[in-house]
């Protein structure tokens, strides 16, 4: 039986729990084996770079990670360093494990954008996408504002990828939407407001003991 992996990149400055919890319930309902996250040295889709460093960014994920098995952290973008881009890390990841199905997780934030991704077309030709729910991007929303050949991969609302190719690519985990965002927390943070719903203790003592974000 082939694995389905799910890759999920981004630049979690911070990570909090809308990078973990809703994942996991999207991994689940879609029938994932597991989702391997993805750091971005520099991400292609922000003019500005992170505010917290490479490393820190990865040591807050290895911490956050630690919960959950099936949500797995990767170095590959790290380590590769400069900016790569989502498709070659698809493929990259594809062409090592033969094995497996390499799917897109991604916020529906992230998808109303997709347009402005790099080969983007190519993308949704050879990767299924696993979508995560935020708030104010609905699969209804998105259907009307998309360009209508990327909204004729929408699959219904509670099907799964199956061992069939089919033309409809882009399934939705059905969370409940993400409200909480790491801009948002990179104001919260310095302004000293409670965390303790937004991000793993652990990664809180973390930015603490390391002074990110300009934390008290």
């Amino acid at each position: 039986m082939t694995l389905r992996i799910g890759v999920y990149g981004g630049s979690f400055d911070p990570v909090h729990y809308g990078h973990l919890r809703p994942v996991e319930e999207t991994r689940a309902r879609l029938g994932l084996d597991r989702v391997l996250y993805v750091p971005a040295y520099h991400p292609p889709h922000k003019p500005a770079s992170p505010s917290a460093s490479a490393h820190h960014r990865f040591a807050m994920l290895a911490l956050a990670l630690e919960p959950y098995p099936d949500l797995v952290l990767s170095d590959f973008e790290v380590a590769r360093g400069g900016t790569t881009y989502t498709i070659e890390t698809l493929r990259q990841l594809r062409a090592q494990r033969e094995d497996a199905e390499i799917l897109l997780v991604l916020g529906s934030d992230s998808l109303a954008q997709i347009e402005t991704w790099k080969s983007f077309r190519e993308l949704l030709a050879e990767f299924r996408l696993a979508v995560v729910g935020r708030e104010g991007f609905t699969r209804e929303g998105l259907a009307l504002t998309l360009p209508r050949d990327v909204a004729e991969r929408f699959a219904p609302g509670g099907a799964r990828p199956g061992a069939e190719p089919s033309e409809q690519t882009i399934y939705w985990g059905g969370n409940a939407p993400v409200t909480i965002s790491s801009t948002w927390l990179r104001r919260a943070i310095p302004a000293g407001e409670n965390l303790s719903e937004s991000l793993p203790a652990s990664v809180a003592a973390y930015l603490r003991k390391q002074d990110l974000y300009r934390l008290p």
